[in-house]
């Protein structure tokens, strides 16, 4: 790690996990420090959005037919409701302390909520064999090329570089799981945190979320980020969420248009139910 990101600000000394940060004698074996800057309870809020109306609607978009791994009692549930899944969404968001609108808006971006049926069910089944493929991928040992087992899939429509960035990213930094227990471990202690997009969904939100924090502290400058994000910041995580350059100003350009429609009343937030 480069002398700059190993001082904060504050000229305080971060060592990530994992980090070989020791002092050596003949006698005394190394000692292993972390040392986290954050201390994970930081919350980002998003002034002038209070008033986007809650949803409760009906999904426009085959969401219900998703990967998931079951906690032990949904093992005989047949389906998800609408509602459910917009809880995991906020708790996704509460977790990171990330705005639940932010979480929300990239959600309905990469899912197409106006498109055709027969285009969501093709999305669907593109990203569901992206996802096959990095599993095999991850069993084989790397045999699947990257250009097929790393692209975007999942819920958050994550790539599978980005998303594991991301997790390093929430482990050095914040120094907390990147999921909380009740969801990486399901039925029968099964440990989901395969850090694979799209092998589950309620999954993909946490990791969208973690990557959400980390772009919030990109955007401001400031790692470990507490308080309110302004418009231009805000635009800017939003941009980075989908890369750079045209298309990516494109995607937060109206990503922002769909926010101000929904403060104004004339559109929703399909994912947003308070």
């Amino acid at each position: 790690m480069a002398e700059a990101e190993k001082i904060n600000k504050d000229g305080q000394e971060y060592v990530p996990a994992g980090a070989a940060a020791s002092t050596k004698t003949s006698e005394v074996a190394p000692v292993e420090l972390q040392v986290c800057r954050c201390n994970g309870k930081e919350v980002t809020t998003l002034a002038g959005y209070d008033s986007i109306p809650s949803y409760t609607g009906e999904l426009p978009s085959p969401l219900q037919i998703m990967w998931y791994v079951p906690k032990t009692k949904e093992m005989l549930k047949a389906s998800f409701s609408d509602t459910e899944i917009r809880v995991w969404i906020k708790q996704a968001a509460e977790y990171y302390g990330v705005p639940h609108i932010l979480l929300a808006v990239i959600l309905q971006q990469e899912n197409g909520p106006k498109g055709s049926k027969f285009l969501q069910t093709m999305q669907f089944g593109e990203r569901s064999l992206t996802t096959l493929l990095a599993i095999v991928d991850n069993l084989a040992f790397d045999a699947v090329p990257d250009k097929l087992a790393g692209g975007s899939s999942g819920f958050a429509n994550m790539s599978r570089a980005t998303l594991q960035k991301s997790v390093q990213y929430t482990e050095n930094y914040y120094c907390k799981k990147p999921l909380p227990e009740d969801v990486q471990y399901r039925i029968f202690g099964w440990n989901q945190d395969t850090r694979i997009p799209g092998d589950d969904w309620k999954a993909d939100l946490y990791y969208c979320a973690g990557h959400l924090r980390e772009l919030v502290d990109r955007a401001t400058g400031t790692r470990c980020h507490s308080g309110a994000l302004t418009a231009d910041q805000l635009k800017k995580v939003i941009a980075s969420y989908n890369g750079s350059g045209p298309l990516a100003e494109k995607y937060s350009t109206d990503a922002m248009t769909l926010l101000d429609a929904a403060k104004a009343g004339t559109a929703w937030l399909y994912f947003y139910e308070r």
